[in-house]
């Protein structure tokens, strides 16, 4: 197995005996400045008989809180590496009992992650983790995370704005107007959508805002990932960030 940790255009390979998962991220002294929070990634490959992996999870360096950096790491690993071990699992077990309805080796898992915004004051990127073990098709989850470089902490949709601010009233509104373009890609023509949650998924992709949904969430399997993108100029300044787009 290979560790691959590329930050600020430096790259480190390391080759790694064992067979779990690494804890700690590869660091290296060529980094100029270990307090800027930078991003790097945990990469697994394998190439088994049963299952092709390859896992790439995004993990933040350097910053000036070690303890506030683990933790949203710590999330990052949660979001996914749960998924890679029971998918691991679930190939593993097929292959070695014969008679389960004759499965089509290998199993496939592949995770990606793709940054989207950095500023000055926040980074946002999303991660899409994909499966097939069996079945018609395979399914992707994706998760997304925006930090803010300063608190060095995860923000909330809500944290995106002052206090007060009743963000969801203009979300909501777009979203509804975005569907009724297009409402036969979604269920019950887009009737089931009654307002975005406390705890809505979402990242800063350039100068907008996109919220999404999970694969038959709101709409078939075949229209994908629901994204809605709203500009961050439609806030003001109630977006807390505001000078940085």
């Amino acid at each position: 197995m290979s560790i691959i940790t590329n930050i600020a255009g430096v790259m480190v390979i390391s080759s790694m005996l064992c067979t779990g998962y690494p804890q700690q991220l590869l660091t290296t002294s060529e980094i100029i400045n270990e307090n800027q929070i930078q991003v790097g990634e945990k990469s697994i490959v394998k190439n088994l008989d049963y299952l092709k992996e390859d896992v790439k999870i995004p993990q933040l360096m350097g910053g000036n809180e070690l303890k506030k950096i683990n933790l949203i790491n710590d999330t990052i690993n949660n979001d996914i590496m749960p998924k890679v071990n029971e998918a691991e699992k679930i190939a593993k077990e097929y292959f070695d009992k014969p008679g389960q309805g004759n499965p089509t080796f290998p199993y496939e898992v592949y995770s990606k992650y793709t940054s989207t915004a950095n500023s000055k004051s926040i980074i946002s990127m999303y991660n899409d983790y994909y499966e097939y073990l069996g079945g018609a098709h395979g399914m992707t989850y994706k998760t997304s995370y925006t930090i803010d470089k300063e608190k060095e902490e995860l923000v909330s949709l809500k944290g995106l704005f002052i206090n007060g601010y009743n963000y969801k009233e203009l979300i909501n509104k777009e979203i509804k107007n975005q569907i009724s373009k297009n409402p036969e890609n979604y269920f019950n023509s887009g009737e089931e959508f009654k307002g975005i949650n406390d705890n809505q998924s979402f990242y800063i992709d350039n100068d907008d805002l996109v919220i999404y949904y999970q694969l038959y969430e709101i709409a078939p399997y075949v229209a994908g990932f629901p994204e809605f993108k709203i500009p961050l100029k439609s806030f003001g300044e109630n977006f807390i960030y505001y000078k940085d787009f």
